[in-house]
């Protein structure tokens, strides 16, 4: 029998197969670690839209700590951001960025287009090769979430480094050296937005985090923090990752990338399905808070599930030829960004942000072609690409 482990790092190139086997074989999987890994698109579906389903950090991050045990640096982050909040307290956590999101869409397009065209310059200046991750996909974001949150450029590249390391210490086996790694990384980021706080007060921030300044009603500074490092970290990281796969899932779909090229009017639907086909946010997390069922399996209260959203949105049940790429899909109700009370509240931008990016790519590089083989960094909750090659005729 195929092993059902989908952290396996032979299945990150292309998990896809195993999601099917799982899919097929026992679509609510118990791992010998503990929690039950689902892959059907009905049982993902109904764990996120739960009400029993909780997303809470004591339930999730560090159910077996003792009392006295050391709270782990990136766990007392996170338990204070808006990711790991249950009703009541997610309410004031989503006003407060449901209010930077707003801030962000006022000429987002025309600011991003600015950035990925000097971008797209700076590629043509090294000749007929680049590497759309490192030189465009990476970059992009991260320029616009900076300037947006108040992140002088001089330190952008820092930023950057933390929330990678961050975000790396977000999968569920992660252990040893990627945990302390994560953990250095959150402390470095909280001191640093403590910083910038405290330089906005003085009359000097630029940016959403000095209109932060005074404290969102119902939020402590220790919060405000945590949400806008979760904001910067995976607001970067997704929106790179999205642009990458979507590269990626276009230059290996020649008549599809030729259908985007020829009528570009077609984004807004090609960009739910890109996100759907191989999206970068592969696996979330539920624990339940009573004894329940899911998928004719009985689950105990306190019991974990992993959400693999990548398997839901490639289910046969739900999607017609979910392995193949067709942009022109018109029902795609996709759980890419998630659902239910913890759907991704910054999902405008990051669809403003991949449809210029995507776009302008395209009329950058008429000619762009794949130039080697892609390489995806080390992680399963993210499953985003390290690097990949193109070269185009000049």
């Amino acid at each position: 029998m195929i092993p059902m482990n989908p952290f396996h790092a032979r299945a990150r190139p292309d998990p896809y197969p195993l999601y099917q086997y799982m899919r097929t074989v026992e679509p609510v999987h118990r791992s010998p670690a503990g929690f039950l890994i689902l892959t059907r698109y009905d049982d993902c579906k109904a764990v996120l839209e739960g009400k029993d389903w909780s997303h809470d950090a004591d339930r999730l991050l560090e159910p077996a700590r003792g009392e006295l045990d050391p709270v782990d640096p990136t766990v007392r982050l996170l338990r204070a951001s808006i990711l790991f909040q249950d009703a009541p307290r997610h309410q004031p956590h989503l006003r407060s960025l449901e209010n930077v999101v707003r801030a962000g869409m006022k000429g987002a397009e025309a600011r991003l287009r600015t950035t990925a065209a000097g971008l797209i310059k700076l590629m043509h200046e090294k000749g007929g090769a680049a590497d759309v991750v490192r030189d465009y996909a990476a970059p992009l974001p991260l320029v616009f979430l900076c300037d947006l949150i108040g992140v002088p450029p001089a330190e952008r590249g820092q930023v950057q480094r933390w929330g990678r390391d961050l975000a790396a210490g977000l999968d569920p086996l992660e252990a040893g050296r990627g945990v302390v790694i994560a953990g250095a990384a959150a402390a470095a980021m909280v001191e640093y937005l403590l910083g910038r706080l405290d330089h906005a007060a003085g009359g000097n921030g630029g940016g959403v985090i000095g209109q932060l300044v005074p404290r969102p009603k119902g939020l402590g500074t220790w919060e405000l923090i945590a949400d806008l490092t979760t904001m910067l970290v995976m607001g970067v990281e997704t929106s790179a990752g999205l642009i990458g796969n979507g590269m990626l899932a276009l230059l290996r779909s020649p008549s599809e990338l030729a259908a985007l090229r020829a009528n570009p009017s077609l984004i807004d639907t090609a960009l739910e399905e890109l996100i759907r086909y191989d999206g970068p946010v592969h696996l979330t997390a539920r624990a339940t808070a009573i004894d329940t069922e899911i998928g004719g399996v009985q689950v105990k209260g306190g019991e974990q599930a992993i959400v693999l959203l990548a398997a839901a949105d490639h289910d046969p049940a739900r999607f017609s030829d979910p392995d193949h790429l067709h942009l022109d899909r018109a029902e795609n109700p996709h759980l890419g960004f998630g659902l239910g009370m913890h759907a991704c509240f910054a999902a405008p931008l990051a669809r403003i942000i991949a449809r210029v990016a995507i776009l302008s790519l395209l009329e950058g590089f008429p000619g762009l072609e794949l130039d080697g083989q892609p390489e995806w960094n080390a992680t399963v909750t993210l499953r985003t690409l390290k690097q990949l090659p193109v070269r185009w005729r000049q």
